[in-house]
């Protein structure tokens, strides 16, 4: 996490810690609000919101909650969400269903299980031209939407989806800022009332609301004294009028972006297999999948440090399409489900395709670059070598 002390780096070294969206989902969004025949509702946004924090690579949402300690059976439980994020289940349940009505979500069901995904993820995640932003992770800690559900706030959501997309592009495009905390927005009351379809008074219990995420503070004020002229007045007290303030995102909600490289690396790794996974129709259990993603994870790691003969793209390549292929040749022979454990499975795959990738790719004076290059930065034998 950073802090109000963070040295001066380039913006670059920072990204929005949280959830993938893409710009396409919110215009469709904005669209569906602002029809005027059932416009989409807060708690229907609020829950599209949460359910991308489950998704993996593909979309695929095996879970309905992040807590490891939840069964298999209870996973995809709708429940799951209200207890998590504090809604009230029956407005959970409804916003979910009309999600699944409109197309924002799907039900897909496999020989022996099911699970829920987001129409149109894998499409967005895999196209050249990649538009999305991240949501706060912050926004789900903070439990906020089932206070604006609450409060009746209809187009909240909305909001917080426009300012999470603002701060996202800011951060990672704009050279003038040097750190998160010199990244802001100003905002005009006359805006936000606008904006959340409510009064002055509303805006300021909504400002509240979201504090912990994102901070408005007031920065064009005017004091309006009560008519001395009117013997009838009803406000007999002075009274703080807001024009405009200045919008910020909390310093927490974003990262160091040192680890970049690791990252993108790891989310290839990740998105290609769960790909491959999909498009064979192999059916797993969550518990599985986060198993695979630490053999991901693994051997992505591995390819950074072929990055220097440039072959860490080569090399992930050779190596998911051989396990991908073992994967998808026991399925169709009907022998993946007499393997016990999945992901313990798919490790040992990893290992065996990366000493074949050695054997097969790797010359003399590759292993040689390798090793002094990793000598020089770690001080010691890469030992999957």
């Amino acid at each position: 996490m950073l802090n109000t002390t963070s040295a001066n780096l380039n913006p670059q070294h920072y990204i929005v810690s949280g959830v993938k969206f893409f710009k396409d989902t919110l215009d469709k969004l904005r669209l569906d609000a602002s029809v005027t025949d059932q416009p989409i509702t807060a708690s229907e946004i609020s829950v599209l919101m949460i359910l991308h924090s489950y998704a993996d690579e593909t979309g695929q949402i095996h879970s309905l909650t992040h807590d490891k300690n939840t069964s298999d059976r209870k996973a995809l439980s709708i429940s799951n969400i209200a207890r998590d994020h504090e809604l009230v289940y029956e407005t959970t349940k409804k916003a979910f269903d009309s999600l699944i009505a409109r197309n924002y979500i799907t039900e897909v069901y496999t020989s022996n299980s099911m699970y829920y995904e987001l129409v149109d993820y894998t499409e967005l995640n895999n196209s050249n031209n990649l538009n999305y932003f991240r949501i706060p992770q912050r926004l789900f800690e903070e439990k906020v939407f089932g206070q604006l559900i609450k409060h009746r706030y209809h187009t909240a959501p909305l909001v917080l989806l426009e300012l999470s997309q603002y701060f996202t592009r800011q951060i990672g495009l704009n050279k003038r800022f040097s750190t998160p905390q010199d990244v802001s927005a100003t905002r005009t009351m006359n805006y936000l009332k606008s904006a959340l379809k409510t009064t002055a008074k509303r805006v300021r219990a909504f400002t509240d609301i979201v504090k912990n995420v994102f901070v408005f503070k007031p920065i064009d004020t005017k004091v309006k004294a009560p008519s001395e002229s009117r013997s009838n007045r009803l406000r007999t007290f002075a009274q703080v009028c807001i024009d405009k303030f200045e919008c910020s995102m909390n310093v927490a909600c974003f990262k160091e972006n040192d680890k970049q490289k690791e990252k993108e690396t790891y989310s290839y790794a990740k998105r290609e297999i769960a790909n491959r996974i999909k498009n064979a129709s192999i059916p797993l259990k969550w518990r599985d999948r986060l198993d695979i993603n630490k053999s991901m994870q693994r051997i992505s790691k591995i390819a950074l440090h072929l990055d220097c003969i440039n072959k860490k793209h080569h090399m992930l390549r050779q190596v998911l399409l051989q396990v991908g292929d073992a994967l998808e040749t026991l399925h169709l022979d009907g022998e993946l489900r007499d393997i016990k454990s999945i992901g313990a499975f798919v490790n040992k795959l990893c290992s065996n395709a990366w000493e074949d990738y050695k054997t097969r790719n790797l010359s003399a004076e590759d292993r040689i670059e390798i090793m002094t290059n990793y000598q020089t930065q770690y001080e010691e034998h890469p030992a999957f070598l």
